[in-house]
């Protein structure tokens, strides 16, 4: 996908300048949409970062287990245990093990996103989906009720009143704050909603 950017430098004579950047990574909507959902709204981190995928995956922490535990079995069999040795593959698997937890919180705690579908509402935080709601949860000021179906009216977000509760600077990139703020309200709208039946 591709914004325009046109900024204007010092000179006042505009600069044309195009961003490039894939809103929602083929490997996360692969493993997120349900069958016959499709995405018509995404916001979320600058950029999609080919090792995103691995810093966020859980198994990342099992593995730096796994590496830690082989550093100490491989030491105690082969070093003499009065060298010190032992102890000092003992503290890198433990740094190691640590490291890991750091890099998935962190990674985790950036690429979160806020994705609409034709079926509901996710905030994906790495890879985990972090809350969801389906378009019956939602609060009525969110849907907009468009042509009839087979089935009757159909409901479909309100893209326009979520990308104002998100701020009107939020064009494609939003931070991962705003995103979990707009959880929160989201919630909040349905309690009161919910209250005046």
């Amino acid at each position: 996908m591709s914004d325009q950017i046109h900024p204007k430098p010092a000179d006042g004579k505009p600069l044309n300048l195009r961003v490039h950047y894939l809103p929602l990574p083929a490997w996360i909507a692969r493993s997120l949409l349900r069958p016959g959902e499709a995405i018509t709204f995404v916001r979320g981190p600058r950029g999609n970062p080919t090792w995103e995928r691995y810093a966020t995956h859980p198994a990342l922490f099992f593995v730096a287990v796994v590496i830690g535990a082989g550093w100490c079995i491989v030491t105690r069999s082969l070093v003499d245990p009065e060298s010190g040795m032992q102890f000092v593959a003992l503290v890198a698997a433990g740094s190691l093990t640590l490291l890991s937890v750091f890099v998935l919180g962190i990674a985790s705690g950036h690429f979160i996103r806020l994705i609409v579908t034709n079926y509901r509402i996710v905030i994906l935080q790495g890879q985990e989906v972090c809350r969801s709601w389906a378009m019956d949860s939602l609060p009525k000021s969110l849907l907009r009720y468009t042509l009839p179906g087979p089935d009757g009216l159909r409901k479909t977000v309100d893209l326009d009143a979520i990308q104002s509760m998100l701020g009107p600077a939020s064009e494609q990139i939003v931070d991962a704050n705003s995103i979990l703020m707009f959880g929160k309200q989201l919630d909040s709208i349905k309690k009161r909603q919910d209250g005046k039946r």
